[in-house]
Formats: structure tokens, C-alpha cells, sequence
């Protein structure tokens, strides 16, 4: 076993704080011998204006009623843009932790939201240029968004994401860009575990018109044992501007995977021993997954003299064929062999209108998702006998409502509430003798409600908020009785209720952003088993979690920039049979931080990134607990341009010291397979060439 660091936050912290301090200090000698035209340049605001779009309503980031982060995709480091933990880095309050397991998504949680999740993405909404990539049930997934077609980035974290209906603990916004001129570039990018991939993007620009065009393919051996993935992918984009300000983006999203072994997660001793190994399960039922999905989405807003509006409607469909890691052959398993077909729908609706200092927001959101699910016995890798065959509907009907007063200049306040009611709907065809009919109808009507008070000048503003939300069980987690076979009609919503309290500044050469918050939450929704990709749920006991974020963005010389993002997070049961516990899931302390070397000006960019996360606990009882980790990644980037012609390569190593360290959990994990390793030191290369 590969010799660890030591895991201190204390040290890691001194190191990042550090390095970029130094820095500063040996370049202060040719900052201080500058020409008087550099001097000027660096006094005038090199942070720009950031336009947010919190809780539906634009506006600017310095004057957000709560905690709102946004990015820039580009201030990222190069990679191979297939994890969604990628573009995530950096930001305050979310752990994105890389499963290295391309038939699951990344793992994603907002301060504690999302935790449990043992696939997919639930507890946070999700959303693409306005349209949600979250179904109605409150479950994502990100493998099939193509990461090279987002411009930015938006977290919205805190009672404001309430507003958002179920199952938001909090709110990420992608958004793309219109292209700016005609131009056709082709990358390829190569790295360790044979990964491989390949992108043709062309755009065109009209005088009120413009279009991308991107089509990918991916391949990899993966870096453990039965972890090979491929994936194809193709993202059209049209945009329309009009002369009174109407913008229109339509979207075509298509994503296939013929096929992504599942690797399984591990135990602990297997992992001390060779993280790079599977379990045995791994062979023997040989656990994979293939998958198509297809979106097309248009959304439209326009502002007016009195306020603006905005719409936008998406339909597509999803196809799953998952083998699971046992046989699922017992009369009430539901199977081990998932095959699914799903077709989705939906649209919404927002009106904002200003009344002086009044500004007042009223929305309304369907959605409909309608699954044919059947399951079957996994013959050692092969389709067996059928052991499920039932049709799942959800749906959701939302209102909402917001206001905004602007008492004076400096003195904002802002409320807001949604009602959401999300139906289920199973119809069981598949029942025998010991596997009885199983459909059954469920329905949830639940309230979300903020309210929140800001105060501040041109730079700097003070914040707080209260809100209540709630997080619906998702039709996965409905899918399965603890105890025998059936729609689990037993759990209902959790219900949370959060506080925060914070302030943010925005200088010419630095903006920054401090919060404290608090959640509490009853009836929390949470793994009761999980064995071989079969889980069970249950309403766990009364949880609270208590919380700091800082966020800080510098630039410390003309040449050298400094991001730093930290989250210390206390999460424990507070009642029931585990109080006192930590949640499993959540790590205490979560420290990124970035520095950006441009020793040859624009032609050469040198980043050193440094990753810490504390120790995680991976079930309610708390009896294992995953060590902390510390990583560090070097990035060199070169762009160069010709007539007509422009590039850019780069070089990156991952986990530069070849530190042996766990990249997810999966909580509760009956066996004791909680472990999924990530990988040691990684290479990869890449370089785009592009032509106007």
C-alpha cells in the first residue's frame, strides 16, 4: 500500500493559504517595476459583474438575497469533461465526490442534501438552460449532460432554493452560451486507464441567429478491474435574439452508453489491500449498465416595460438495461436485471412585474414522467426468467409565488412560497403465489416557504433567511419494502427547516462571501439496506446540521489568481436509535483551493489545485468510518493563435502524489462494500485545434 499524508486540515490549510502568500511575495518585486499602464489596468475592476438568476429572479450576484455562487466553466482546470464533480470544484457547501464508476453518477450533496442518495442525484434540483434535468420524482441524472456545452455554473444553496419545490436542499443552474462567431474545432484527449476521447464542436453566428453543434465519443479500460465505459454523445444548440430583447434557446441533448461495467464498491480491508480490485460479485453476476437518452427542450423569456416573463417546454425518453450484482431470483426480489423505458414531459411558466419598489413573481410547473419497468433474473450476467413487470407514473403540479421590496437603497427584502403536489402511480402486472399485486396510488400536497432581509452598499451586503421545504420520496425509493415485496406506502416526506446568515463583498481585485446556516429536518428519508444495487428506505430519526462556507476569489498579482472554497459541516441525528450519530455521507470539512500561475502572460497558464475532505462515516450505526484525504493536481495549459487558425493544449496529473485514498461511499451497504476507490496517480494530454 502507497504511503499516506498527513491527513490534517490545520496543515492544509496553512499550505494553501501559504503557497499563494509566497507567491505574491516573490512576485511583488516586478509587480512594484511594472509600467504605469499595468499599474492602471490593475486598478481597474478586474472581477466583473456577475448577472445570477436566484430563485428565478435575475439579478446581480453582490446583491443576492442569499447564498448564491456562480462560474465561469473556463476558470476550471482542463480535464476529460465526463464527471459532473468537474465543473462542481470549488464551490462552497457541495461535496462532489467522483465515484470513478461510469454506470453510476457522481455523487452530489449540498450542505448534507443528497447524502444518502446510493445512485443518481436526489435532494437538489437540477437544471439546463431553465429546464429541469430533475424529474418529477426528485431523481437526476448527470452522465447525460455534455459538459463541454456549459458556459457557467450557478449553486444556489439556503432556504432561497426552497422555491424550487421538492427535494430541493438546493439548486444548480447550468447554462450555455451563444456562440460568437463561426468557427469549427476538433479536440482529442488522451489518459491513463486507455481513457480516449473525441469532439467535433462547429458553430455559426447570424445576425439574429446562432448555433453549436457538438458531437463526443468516449471510451475508457477504467481504473479498477471491470470498470471499462463507452459513451457517445451529440448536443445541438439554436439561439434567437430579437430586436426587443426576446431570447430563445432551443436544445437537443442526446446520450447513448452501449456499455458501462459496474465495479462495485469494496470493503475496507479489500481496499487497504489493492483499491484497484473488485468483489468477487463483480464476476460472477457481472454488473453492468447501457443506457439512451433523448431531450429536446425550448425555453424563451422577454423583458417589457413592466417586467419580463419566461417559458420553457421539454419532452424526451430514457432507456435503461442494468444488471445488478445478484441473482434476484427469491419470488419476491423484483429481479436483478433492470429494463426501463421512459418517456418524460413538461413545461413552465414565470411573469415578473415591478410595481415602483415592488417587484412581484408568479410561476406555475407540470411535469409527467411515465416508466415501463420490468425486472428479471440475473442468470450469472445472462437475462433470466421475468420477475417484475409493473408501469410507474409520477407527476407534479407546482405554483408559486415571490415578492421583492426594495425599502431603500441599501434595505431589501424578499419572500416567497411553493405548493407542490407530486402523484405516484403503479400498476403491477407480474404478481404469483409469495409475490402479491403490488399497485398502489400515493400522493403528497406540501408547502415551501422563505422569507429573507439583505442589507448592504455597492460592495459589500449583509443577508439572512428562513425557509421550510420538504424532499418527496422518489419512485426508486418507493420501489422496495424493507420486509417483503410491494410499493413501500409507508414512508412520507421529510420535512426541513433551515436559517442562514451571511455577508459578501466584491472588490475590483477580490470578492469573497462568508455564510453560517442551520438545518433541522424531521421524518429524514434515509438508506435502510443496501445490498448487491438493491436499497431500501425508511423515515429515519430527527437530523440537524450546522454549518460554515467561505468562498474567496483573488487576484493576488497581474499574473497570479487564488480561489479557495471551504465548508466545515456538523451533521448528527438528533433522536431515534442513532441520536448523536453522524450522518454517513457527509464529510465535517471540505477544503478546495486553486492557484493560477500566467508566468508568459496568456500564452502559458500553470494551475496547482489542492483537495482536502475529513473522514467520512459510511452507515447510521457509524461503526466504520473512511479516513480523510488530501490530494494535489498540476494543470499546464498553452492556447496559441494563427490567421484563421487558433489552439490549445494542456497537461494535467490527477492525485500527484499516487496517495491511496477513497473517492465515494456507498451508506449502508449491508455487506460491508461501501468502498469506492479512486485512482491513483492519473496523466492525461489534450488539444484542440480551431478554424473561423
Amino acid at each position: 500500500m502507497r504511503c499516506s499524508p498527513i491527513h490534517s486540515p490545520c496543515l492544509f490549510l496553512l499550505s494553501v493559504v501559504c503557497l499563494p502568500s509566497l507567491a505574491q511575495a516573490a512576485l511583488s518585486g516586478s509587480d512594484v517595476t511594472a509600467s504605469e499602464q499595468q499599474v492602471s489596468e490593475l486598478t481597474e475592476p478586474a472581477i466583473e459583474t456577475v448577472v445570477v438568476t436566484s430563485g428565478y429572479s435575475e439579478g446581480l450576484w453582490q446583491q443576492a438575497v442569499g447564498a448564491v455562487a456562480v462560474l465561469d466553466t473556463r476558470r476550471q482546470t482542463p480535464g476529460m469533461g465526463q464527471d459532473s464533480a468537474e465543473l462542481l470544484a470549488g464551490f462552497a457547501g457541495v461535496q462532489a465526490d467522483s465515484r470513478s464508476n461510469f454506470a453510476q453518477d457522481t455523487r452530489l450533496s449540498i450542505r448534507g442534501f443528497g447524502a444518502r442518495s446510493a445512485f443518481g442525484v436526489r435532494g437538489i434540483s437540477l437544471r439546463v438552460d431553465g429546464v429541469p434535468l430533475t424529474m418529477p420524482d426528485g431523481q437526476s441524472q448527470t452522465s447525460s449532460l455534455l459538459l463541454d456545452s456549459i458556459d457557467r455554473v450557478e449553486v444556489q444553496r439556503g432556504p432561497l432554493a426552497s422555491l424550487y419545490g421538492n427535494g430541493a436542499g438546493g439548486s444548480i443552474a447550468f447554462y450555455s452560451a451563444s456562440p460568437e462567431v463561426s468557427e469549427t474545432s476538433l479536440s482529442a484527449a488522451a489518459g491513463s486507464a486507455r481513457e480516449r476521447r473525441y469532439q467535433l464542436q462547429t458553430s455559426w453566428v447570424g445576425e439574429q441567429h446562432a448555433a453549436r453543434v457538438i458531437a463526443r465519443t468516449f471510451s475508457a479500460d477504467g481504473s479498477r478491474q471491470h470498470s471499462s465505459a463507452e459513451r457517445e454523445q451529440l448536443a445541438a444548440q439554436w439561439y434567437y435574439q430579437g430586436e426587443e430583447g426576446l431570447i430563445v434557446v432551443a436544445r437537443l441533448d442526446l446520450s447513448r452508453d452501449p456499455l458501462s461495467q459496474d465495479p462495485q464498491g469494496i470493503t475496507y480491508e479489500q481496499w487497504q489491500e489493492d483499491p484497484s480490485q473488485v468483489h468477487l460479485v463483480a464476476t460472477l453476476f457481472d454488473p453492468r449498465k447501457s443506457s439512451r437518452h433523448r431531450q429536446v427542450s425550448v425555453s424563451a423569456n422577454k423583458p417589457h416595460s413592466w417586467g419580463r416573463w419566461q417559458s420553457s417546454v421539454w419532452f424526451g425518453d430514457r432507456q435503461v438495461e442494468q444488471f445488478l450484482s445478484f441473482a434476484g431470483d427469491a419470488v419476491d426480489s423484483g429481479g436483478a436485471v433492470i429494463d426501463l423505458q421512459r418517456q418524460f414531459a413538461g413545461g413552465n411558466a414565470i411573469a415578473e412585474r415591478d410595481f415602483g419598489a415592488w417587484q412581484g413573481l408568479l410561476g406555475a410547473e407540470l411535469g409527467v414522467m411515465s416508466d415501463a419497468r420490468r425486472g428479471f433474473i440475473n442468470d450469472y450476467g445472462l437475462r433470466g426468467e421475468l420477475q417484475r413487470d409493473e408501469d410507474n407514473t409520477v407527476s407534479n403540479s407546482d405554483l408559486f409565488a415571490g415578492v421583492t421590496w426594495s425599502a431603500t437603497e441599501r434595505l431589501r427584502l424578499r419572500g416567497g412560497g411553493r405548493v407542490s403536489r407530486v402523484s405516484f402511480d403503479v400498476k403491477d402486472y407480474y404478481f404469483t403465489e409469495g409475490n402479491p399485486d403490488d399497485s398502489g396510488e400515493l400522493t403528497f400536497t406540501e408547502p415551501s416557504y422563505f422569507a429573507g432581509v439583505s442589507y448592504g452598499e455597492k460592495h459589500w451586503r449583509l443577508f439572512g433567511n428562513l425557509g421550510a421545504g420538504f424532499g418527496a420520496p422518489t419512485l426508486t425509493e418507493l420501489a422496495y419494502r424493507p420486509e417483503g415485496s410491494g410499493f413501500n406506502q409507508d414512508l412520507v416526506p421529510a420535512r426541513n427547516r433551515q436559517a442562514e446568515l451571511g455577508w459578501r463583498v466584491q472588490k475590483p481585485r477580490w470578492q469573497s462571501s462568508l455564510v453560517a446556516f442551520m438545518v433541522r429536518t424531521r421524518n429524514e428519508l434515509v438508506v435502510d439496506q443496501s445490498t448487491g444495487g438493491r436499497t431500501t428506505y425508511r423515515n429515519g430519526a430527527d437530523t440537524e446540521r450546522q454549518g460554515l462556507e467561505w468562498m474567496l476569489d483573488t487576484e493576488l498579482s497581474s499574473s497570479v489568481d487564488w480561489r479557495l472554497g471551504a465548508t466545515w459541516l456538523n451533521a448528527e441525528y438528533t433522536a431515534g436509535p442513532y441520536a448523536n450519530h453522524a450522518i454517513p455521507g457527509v464529510a465535517r470539512t471540505n477544503i478546495y483551493s486553486q492557484w493560477e500561475w500566467q508566468p508568459l502572460g496568456d500564452r502559458l497558464k500553470i494551475a496547482v489545485v489542492g483537495r482536502f475532505r475529513s473522514g467520512v462515516m459510511t452507515s447510521d450505526d457509524n461503526d466504520e468510518r473512511v479516513p480523510s484525504a488530501m490530494t494535489w493536481d498540476l494543470a499546464l495549459t498553452s492556447p496559441w493563435e494563427a490567421p484563421r487558425w487558433r489552439g490549445e493544449w494542456w497537461v494535467k496529473c490527477s492525485n500527484l502524489l499516487d496517495d491511496d485514498i477513497v473517492g465515494s461511499v456507498i451508506v449502508n451497504q449491508s455487506r460491508g462494500r461501501t468502498i469506492e476507490p479512486a485512482p491513483g496517480r492519473q496523466f492525461s494530454v489534450g488539444l484542440t485545434l480551431t478554424r473561423r
